[in-house]
This record gives C-alpha cells, sequence and structure tokens, in this order.
C-alpha cells in the first residue's frame, strides 16, 4: 500500500498559481511590494524545488496576481511532502518578511484544480492591547496532475 502510494506521487506534478493575498499588514513607509517564494519540502526537511511570484510593486495590503505570472510546477513530489508559501516585501535592504504558511500535498487531489486560502500566521508584534495581529491570508489553486504519458 505504501510502495503503491509512493509510486503514485513520484509519477505526479504539483502544479499551481498564487492568485492572491489579502490582509497584509501595513508598511510604514509606504505600500508593500510583496512578492511570494513557494518550495516544496519533503517529509525530510529537504527542499525539492523553488518558484516565485514576481514583486508587485505597490500593490499594498491585497496584492493580485495574473496566473500567466505566478504559475508554479514541481515535477516528482513525494509521500509526505509539503509546499511552502512565504511572502515577503521587497525593499532597498534586506526583504521584510511578511509571513508563511505550508499545505501537505497528500491534501491536493488529483486532476481536480482546487484553491486554498491560508493564514500566513500572527505577527511578531504585539498591540498595546496585547494581542498578536494576523499577517493577512494568501490564496493559491493547486492540483496534481499523473504523468498519464508514462503509462502509454
Amino acid at each position: 500500500d505504501f510502495l503503491q502510494c509512493s509510486l503514485v506521487l513520484a509519477m505526479a506534478t504539483l502544479v499551481g498559481h498564487v492568485v492572491r493575498c489579502n490582509g497584509l499588514p501595513h508598511h510604514m513607509f509606504g505600500k508593500k511590494d510583496p512578492y511570494v517564494i513557494m518550495k516544496v519540502v519533503s517529509a525530510d526537511g529537504k527542499d525539492h524545488g523553488e518558484a516565485r511570484a514576481p514583486v508587485k510593486k505597490d500593490a499594498g495590503s491585497d496584492p493580485v496576481w495574473e496566473r500567466s505570472e505566478a504559475t508554479f510546477n514541481f515535477a516528482t513530489v513525494e509521500k509526505g511532502a509539503s509546499i511552502h508559501f512565504v511572502v515577503k516585501d521587497k525593499d532597498l535592504g534586506p526583504d521584510d518578511y511578511i509571513g508563511e504558511c505550508a499545505l501537505p500535498v497528500d491534501l491536493i487531489p488529483f486532476d481536480v484544480p482546487t484553491e486554498y486560502t491560508l493564514s500566513l500566521g500572527l505577527s511578531r508584534k504585539v498591540t498595546k492591547a496585547g494581542k498578536k495581529t494576523p499577517n493577512g491570508t494568501i490564496t493559491v489553486e493547486m492540483q496534481v496532475t499523473m504523468h498519464h504519458h508514462w503509462f502509454g
């Protein structure tokens, strides 16, 4: 059973695109210039590829990416792997970290494009009321596709 499942995922590709982010924290010095890094990470913590959605200049708290500019395609995903999304703000100096999230690839359906809205976690900063504020959300559309031509 495990061998069968591993074999199926080894002959599959994870495809998708970043749709948008919502509610990103406000920037102290003008509008945000967000971008997204996507990585597939195996169960043992090793990176297996990286893709990036481009910087959305002056996009503010709710950037939207066109499908053609924010597509990712990771071949040969393994059972137990997850896809990680890291959102950053492009700056003149080091880029600012906004937030991140991950989703196990095993939860993504085969051949059915599915949209997910995921939390980017809570801010490291604490408000005057002693609460942490949300970093916003990211919405992505993904599916796992089989390498049908291999069964030929």
